[in-house]
């Protein structure tokens, strides 16, 4: 006797059901912002591919990306190429309308993605 189940309507991808289920559960605004995170950090391997592993998004405020960066050179880094980065976001599909960037050292000892 076979035990394969016949598959009523059209299959779905994970992806197609994310947001839903996000919605569903209150999760949505945190998973667009994951997905903006994506689009940063995404951003920075391709316009500086030495700043993306010691630097991320961790916030947008009032149209302003907020960077943290793990020390100092690269802070400086992002800070010159502020209006760069941000005109190129914004012009990315993904990404959002920003008017600059905020860069703040992270914490020694706090945890990066």
């Amino acid at each position: 006797m076979s035990t394969k189940r016949t598959r009523k309507g059209r299959p779905e991808g994970l992806a197609g059901l994310l947001p839903e289920a996000a919605r569903a559960l209150g999760f949505e605004e945190e998973l667009r912002f994951a997905r903006t995170m994506g689009t940063f950090s995404d951003l920075l391997r391709e316009v500086a591919p030495h700043l993306a592993p010691v630097c991320h998004l961790v916030a947008i405020e009032r149209s302003r990306l907020i960077v943290e960066a793990r020390n100092p050179v690269a802070a400086q880094e992002l800070h010159l190429r502020g209006a760069e980065l941000a005109r190129a976001f914004s012009e990315r599909p993904g990404g959002e309308r920003s008017i600059g960037l905020t860069v703040r050292i992270a914490a020694p000892g706090s945890e990066q993605v």
